[in-house]
């Protein structure tokens, strides 16, 4: 998603650095208490920065509506909360609209401002202004709530299917807000869930009330190349929390089986049908898209094989969190499958006595079959301590003393969570410190997501470093994830191996001044240098509009694709340096054997290479254009028709021989691109001039 915010880079900086002028004066008494020094509870620098980026854009370049890009565990809950309180403080607004895309998402949401408590835990109300608390109560949208809360409470929480126009409930809630509530700000969380259709309708109809929105998200760039329509201003991703000093997220190493130990099959318990892993990439994809869930089921033994060795991390993870985390929590075991057979199956597999084949391992299954009290299961077990305690009250608050003091009581004895993708987002448990992957990732949102659960920390504040353990099937293809999260691998790991910290990614250290008395102060320039460019006003750059842009890509040629694979010297040419210079012809050296590469990748792995590669240069050309990046699937869709036709004589990706995805890969970068620069406002043409294609309407 393209960042909004770099041209006004400079700008924002020395407005900082100048202690924020030129804005509201109470904003600017806002942002200098919370950044006092003897706050209870101090933000990250992150937090800090995304509240300036927030006000900056707000008050000074006209930017209602920004998105946040930050990080799983980066705290985005809290900065919901601070600018809750400088709206609240700053610009007379007093409704304030929390929507989510789930109930997980909305149960994580209620325990922090439940209470007023994320007001009061970073003390956001300066003095003179801690009676607005008692302004800022929370009403949850639900089935069996009436929509008077709306009015009673400042703060509304709510599924976003509670205001869907589809059921009567939403009809009623969304009516209600349109009616009776002057204005509001509105803040969606997951906001990567933001452009579905429903959703998107939800947020227009309730345009005309809101002064001011927020999207907050980790992933804000979708598998189908939707974007949220809001501006993006600050990006805080994964590795700018793990340079973090102290770190702010878990490290991640991975832990591969040995290939020839544990070889990764299904089987259709209805058919009997085998697969390989390979050949399950359609089963895989089709989950991501929501599509029926399919049967396969890992097959017994590299299931077994596989758990064996995630419980062994999982020992190994005990005995740190007992050294660093002095028994604060209880790490547990996050296991991940393909489908709910393949999730019953493996909780089966670990809760089974080991007397009778299994691993006596306490295991609960969380999918969209699943009860409230698995759900609620889920977000309890591992904690101890203040967390503990903490859970204790938002359960009592939801379900009573005796049923929470029940569910805490079971989630004691549990050690494992075992999901499809129904915990991917929202689900916030730090004592996530192994996950057991049984399934490939074909999207990299939901990836990052699932990952993303084992990224909080337990012990903040602390420069104990944490890790988070993943055991992944090199079969399986992830490098491109483990890249993303900048994971440490651990190859051929058989059952029995045991490891320490040796295996863990380097301490970083933190940055200190050396020698402040050395720091050289550099003088503003006396006088600014006068530039001459008047030899520049004659310039001009025609751009073209193209209503009948297709001729234009039909007319694009692509001949045989060149690469120098292979050079040889004829002779060399030497000449001595002296007084008496000649020149001497020498023999050629003897021509270098060149191995042949045996490692050719296949039709899967090029097709996803073409797919990345024709989106990148749609990306690109779009974020030239100054076009936002809403337009992505669209552009993505007729550059790919333009492929398939040109290069891949007419037919699919999938249907395409290998020799032609490698002429249309090397194409794709060598020559697509240049060939949509050399006519300037071709793209915006394009985007202007909407046509939907076979994929472009996809």
């Amino acid at each position: 998603m393209h960042n909004a915010f770099l041209h006004h880079e400079q700008n924002f900086r020395q407005w900082v650095d100048a202690g924020f002028p030129d804005i509201n004066p109470l904003s600017r008494d806002f942002l200098e208490y919370l950044r006092r020094d003897d706050a209870p509870r101090k933000l990250w620098r992150h937090q800090q920065e995304s509240v300036y980026r927030i006000i900056y854009a707000y008050e000074l370049v006209q930017i209602k509506n920004v998105l946040l890009n930050i990080v799983t565990g980066g705290g985005k809950t809290a900065i919901i909360g601070a600018i809750i309180s400088w709206l609240k403080i700053c610009h007379d607004i007093h409704k304030f609209l929390i929507l989510c895309p789930n109930t997980i998402v909305r149960d994580r949401i209620e325990d922090d401002f439940a209470d007023t408590s994320v007001f009061r835990n970073f003390a956001f109300l300066p003095p003179g202004t801690e009676h607005y608390t008692n302004e800022l109560g929370l009403h949850i949208l639900g089935t069996g709530a009436g929509p008077q809360g709306i009015l009673n409470n400042g703060i509304v929480l709510g599924n976003i299917h509670q205001l869907y126009e589809s059921n009567i409930n939403g009809q009623r809630n969304l009516a209600y807000i349109m009616n009776f509530v002057e204005h509001l700000a509105i803040f969606n969380d997951e906001a990567h869930n933001t452009p579905a259709e429903e959703y998107d309708r939800t947020l227009f109809a309730l345009s005309p009330k809101c002064r001011f929105r927020l999207d907050t998200t980790a992933t804000p760039d979708r598998a189908d190349g939707k974007t949220p329509d809001t501006k993006m201003i600050f990006e805080y991703s994964i590795a700018d929390a793990q340079s973090e000093v102290p770190p702010i997220i878990k490290s991640i190493v991975v832990y591969q089986p040995k290939l020839a130990s544990v070889q990764l099959t299904y089987t259709n318990p209805e058919t009997g049908e085998r697969r390989t892993v390979d050949e399950m990439d359609a089963e895989f994809e089709k989950i991501e898209k929501g599509l029926s869930a399919t049967q396969w089921v890992t097959d017994p033994d590299p299931m077994r094989k596989q758990i064996g060795i995630a419980l062994e991390r999982l020992e190994e993870q005990k005995r740190r969190a007992l050294s660093i985390g002095h028994g604060a929590y209880k790490p547990i075991l996050f296991v991940v499958g393909i489908c709910i057979k393949d999730a019953k199956a493996a909780a089966e597999l670990l809760s089974l006595p080991k007397d009778k084949g299994g691993f006596g391992i306490k295991a609960v299954v969380v999918t969209e079959e699943s009860t409230e009290e698995e759900r609620l299961l889920a977000g309890v077990i591992g904690k101890r301590g203040d967390a503990l305690e903490e859970t204790r009250k938002n359960l009592e608050r939801k379900v009573g003393l005796s049923k929470a003091r029940e569910l805490i009581e079971q989630g004691s004895l549990l050690e494992a969570v075992v999901s499809v993708l129904m915990l991917r987002e929202g689900w916030d448990l730090p004592a996530v410190s192994v996950i057991l992957l049984l399934r490939k990732f074909s999207s990299r949102v939901y990836g990052q997501q699932v990952v993303g659960r084992g990224l909080r920390l337990n012990i903040r504040g602390e420069d104990a470093q944490e890790f988070c353990a993943i055991v992944d099937h090199e079969k399986l293809k992830h490098q491109w994830l483990w890249d993303i999260v900048g994971a440490r691998i651990k190859k051929d790991v058989d059952q029995g191996n045991l490891f320490g910290d040796e295996e863990l990614p380097p301490k970083r250290k933190p940055q200190v001044m050396d020698k402040p008395e050395n720091i050289i102060d550099i003088p503003d320039p006396e006088q600014e240098e006068d530039a001459d460019f008047s030899d520049l006003d004659e310039l001009t750059v025609v751009e073209g509009d193209y209503p009948e842009w297709e001729h234009i890509l039909a007319g694009f040629e692509y001949g045989a694709e060149v690469e120098i694979s292979r050079v040889e010297i004829a002779s060399v040419k030497g000449t001595k340096l002296d007084d008496n210079g000649f020149t001497e012809i020498l023999d050629a050296p003897a021509t270098a054997r060149v191995e042949e590469k045996s490692d050719e990748p296949g039709q899967v792995e090029l097709i996803e290479t073409l797919k990345h590669s024709v989106r990148d240069i749609a990306a690109d050309l779009l974020a030239e254009e100054g076009i936002g990046s809403h337009e992505l699937g669209y552009l993505y869709g007729v550059l790919m028709d333009h492929v398939r036709d040109k290069l891949l004589d007419g037919k699919s990706a999938g249907a395409a021989s290998i020799v032609s995805l490698k002429r249309a890969i090397w194409h794709s970068r060598n020559t697509l691109s240049q060939n949509m620069k050399e006519q300037p406002g071709l793209t915006a043409s394009m985007v202007k001039y909407r046509k939907e294609g076979s994929n472009a309407g996809k």
